[in-house]
């Protein structure tokens, strides 16, 4: 029996590579993006705020679950990509601000500059044959590295242009002839629209970004690299007997990754308008680790309910200081324990089935 024009419609985004390929999945998310658009309508401006934030986190945890669940490459730094791509929006945004009177082009930078170190980084590791465990170390102590090195970086000689990377006191510019780091600005000249990160417009934005990385990497993990993704995944000897190169897909799917997550430190910084060395740490590393584990690291829409839920309850627990991420933990333990593969991917595989057979009873029934 033929799909229905719908489902035909979003045949390059449904595949056994993704969970909720049916027409009552999609209605269902239709149904709840547009409850999340209608949020600032009934939510206060706080809670706008830290929802933007949600929506950012969202974006980070879709690039580690490219490259963990699709690609098997655990990296315990991606962090680190994104807090490179908070710089980098910084850095361009300070200088450039004032020449183009827009950040678009900060934002293309944010998105670049780590895609370039991933570029080095993951040559280095694929192209030597590193194994996966050791993949992953590698990662979190670059990130470390990198962090420590921000730290430094108080002394007025560390500047780019107009902007200091400022050590500890965070981005910035180096005099007041300079200015600030700027926030989401659209347009050229007298025509531009700028998205305050405290703003409706800014939260819509946040949103709008979310839902079109998840529909391209939805897109892409059901395409034929994909699939070779899953390939490499599961054997990467049996891969290569097949012809295809390992290193190539991995150091791909490894620079995609690290595009995605500068996007969205290019995005946090506009949000807030300031970047900090802690980001580099190890908590922000592990924390991207927890959100993609508890929902389920081989499905996109499992890894954005399970980010979104994770962020709303350390929020909640901030108040308590540090036993936030002491809760994650035990969170995390808990899920593994009950549902290796993740909770909200174990729930969105049951629900599966008991639909499937639900149809198929209809359809014996109906004969």
């Amino acid at each position: 029996m033929k799909n229905s024009f719908p489902l035909r419609l979003l045949s390059g985004l449904n595949g056994p590579q993704t969970l909720g390929n049916s027409r009552a999945f999609w209605t269902c998310w239709i149904i709840v993006a547009a409850a999340f658009a209608l949020l600032p309508a009934f939510a206060s401006r706080y809670q706008v705020l830290t929802a933007s934030n949600f929506m950012i986190s969202a974006i980070l945890a879709l690039s580690l679950c490219l490259i963990w669940g699709y690609a098997g490459i655990l990296s315990l730094g991606q962090a680190a990509f994104f807090g490179i791509g908070g710089y980098a929006y910084g850095v361009a945004g300070i200088n450039l601000i004032g020449i183009t009177g827009e950040s678009l082009a900060a934002v293309l930078a944010g998105a670049l500059a780590p895609a370039i170190l991933a570029a080095v980084v993951g040559g280095l590791m694929f192209y030597s044959r590193l194994k996966s465990d050791y993949v992953a170390i590698l990662m979190l102590v670059v990130s470390l590295l990198l962090g420590l090195f921000m730290r430094q970086t108080a002394d007025p000689g560390y500047a780019i242009g107009g902007a200091h990377l400022g050590g500890m006191n965070g981005l910035g510019p180096v005099s007041a002839d300079f200015p600030g780091i700027p926030g989401l600005t659209v347009g050229w000249g007298e025509n531009v629209v700028e998205f305050d990160g405290r703003s409706a417009s800014f939260y819509w934005v946040a949103l709008g970004c979310l839902i079109a990385v998840y529909l391209g990497l939805r897109w892409l993990v059901n395409s034929s690299f994909g699939y070779l993704l899953a390939a490499v995944r599961e054997d990467e000897r049996r891969t290569e007997t097949f012809g295809y190169d390992v290193r190539k897909i991995k150091l791909a799917a490894f620079c995609l990754s690290a595009a995605i997550a500068g996007f969205a430190g290019a995005l946090y910084t506009a949000w807030g308008t300031y970047i900090h060395p802690d980001g580099f740490g190890v908590g922000p590393n592990i924390l991207v680790v927890i959100w993609v584990a508890v929902g389920g690291r081989k499905d996109l829409t499992s890894v954005v309910l399970s980010t979104v839920l994770l962020s709303w309850i350390s929020i909640e627990l901030s108040s308590w200081g540090e036993i936030s991420m002491l809760v994650l933990g035990f969170i995390l333990v808990g899920a593994m324990l009950v549902a290796p593969e993740g909770v909200f991917a174990t729930l969105g595989e049951r629900i599966g089935r008991l639909t499937a057979r639900s149809g198929s009873a209809q359809g014996e029934a109906a004969r």
